[in-house]
């Protein structure tokens, strides 16, 4: 059967965000392997300045076309962005002769909606997370507000008229469908990780923790932003507890695009002392230090719309074969983890059993074998095979 013959492909956020380099780009690359489309366009909406280094190269393939966002007060700017984008996606959409679409998140999706009402064009959308729930959870959004209900109703057309709509998460996928989607039009697919490069290596553990001077250590990373889904105070709370916890021996690494001095200031108010490097590290240099570590943190706030994620960063730990401390009810992965002491260990979103779930970590790690059977868990769970299966059984042959 012939594939898709130009693949349109909608990601409204930058080319150089770290979901669009982690997720999206190695997505591309698996649907050109498997002969899924001929040619793909991607179009991501651009902010901001991207790194000068340490962007992943687009794949063979793939060609690039980004729009810009509008600069100004940011609910003016994004309003009129998603007024403006359908004409603009849609003409480029019919230059490039594009028979399929791909929407990237709930406003993407909005966007696809829109062409396929000017074009035909059938399309399909990838959720992340249920967004409106999070930005009114952040506090951005007032709940029932003029853009709470913008997006709910933007959901609401595209169970209706997408080909195919795909949860990162089961609970997601059970959520739509208590709220009357078509389960024959619903997929899972987890946030696929790149198991081969995110995968443990013994000589850059010892290159790395050398360099740091840190080779004795027990050694705790975080990856990623602060605030928002991550549960900031926690998150301090959490190194701090895991530094009295361990003692002398821990070290904390903390890979970040947030100011160092703000994250020394986070750790100096939660009580943290000890050895800490917090630094900024490109998409490509995060395997080496995820092979340094010997355990992981991932503290999210535990609210409705974390129930609907699948956190990248918990595939990438888990492909290095770290054992991961997670937040109670997060996506599926909590579920799983609680399931599995090779996995991590699970905490309430206070902390209040941070201490136990520390104990259980520790004894993770000194059992022979562990950091295999923890990889293992990123093979079965988030394999960019199972978004293949997903990929084959949605887009059009």
């Amino acid at each position: 059967m012939a594939p898709v013959r130009t693949l349109l492909f909608l990601d409204y956020w930058s080319l150089h965000e770290p979901l669009t380099q982690a997720t999206v780009l190695p997505t591309l690359r698996m649907v050109l392997q498997e002969g899924l489309a001929a040619r793909i366009v991607l179009i991501t909406v651009e902010r901001g300045t991207p790194p000068a280094t340490g962007l992943e190269p687009l794949p063979a393939g793939v060609v690039h076309v980004p729009l810009h966002a509008s600069r100004g007060p940011r609910p003016l700017a994004r309003a009129y962005d998603r007024l403006t984008m359908v004409p603009r996606i849609a003409t480029i959409a019919r230059r490039e002769g594009a028979s399929f679409i791909m929407a990237r998140g709930v406003v993407a999706g909005g966007f696809a909606h829109g062409v396929h009402r000017r074009t035909g064009i059938p399309y399909a959308v990838d959720y992340f997370e249920p967004h409106n729930e999070y930005m009114v959870e952040v506090g951005e959004w007032a709940a029932g507000g003029l853009l709470d209900r913008s997006l709910q109703r933007m959901i609401k057309d595209q169970l209706r008229t997408a080909s195919a709509c795909v949860t990162v998460a089961a609970n997601y996928r059970e959520r739509l469908i208590a709220q009357g989607a078509d389960p024959a039009r619903l997929h899972v697919a987890p946030c696929p990780v790149d198991a081969a490069r995110m995968r443990f290596d013994a000589v850059a553990r010892a290159r790395v923790r050398a360099e740091l001077g840190w080779t004795d250590a027990v050694i705790g990373i975080y990856l990623g932003k602060f605030g928002g889904l991550y549960h900031r105070e926690r998150a301090f709370a959490a190194f701090a507890t895991a530094g009295r916890h361990f003692g002398d021996r821990f070290a904390l690494l903390v890979l970040t695009p947030e100011p160092p001095e703000q994250v020394h200031a986070g750790l100096q108010a939660a009580g943290h002392q000890g050895r800490v490097l917090v630094r900024y590290a490109p998409h490509a240099e995060v395997p080496a230090y995820l092979s340094a570590a010997d355990l992981a943190f991932a503290p999210y706030r535990g609210t409705r719309s974390s129930a609907c994620i699948s956190p990248m960063k918990i595939g990438e730990y888990w492909s290095a074969g770290l054992p991961v401390l997670l937040t109670r009810g997060v996506g599926d992965d909590s579920a799983i983890i609680a399931a599995d002491p090779d996995a991590g260990a699970v905490f309430d979103p206070e902390g209040n059993d941070l201490s136990a779930a520390l104990a259980s970590v520790e004894a993770a790690i000194a059992r022979a074998g562990q950091r295999e059977r923890t990889m293992a868990l990123a093979a079965r769970y988030r394999s960019m095979d199972i978004t293949r299966d997903v990929y084959r059984r949605i887009l059009p042959r």
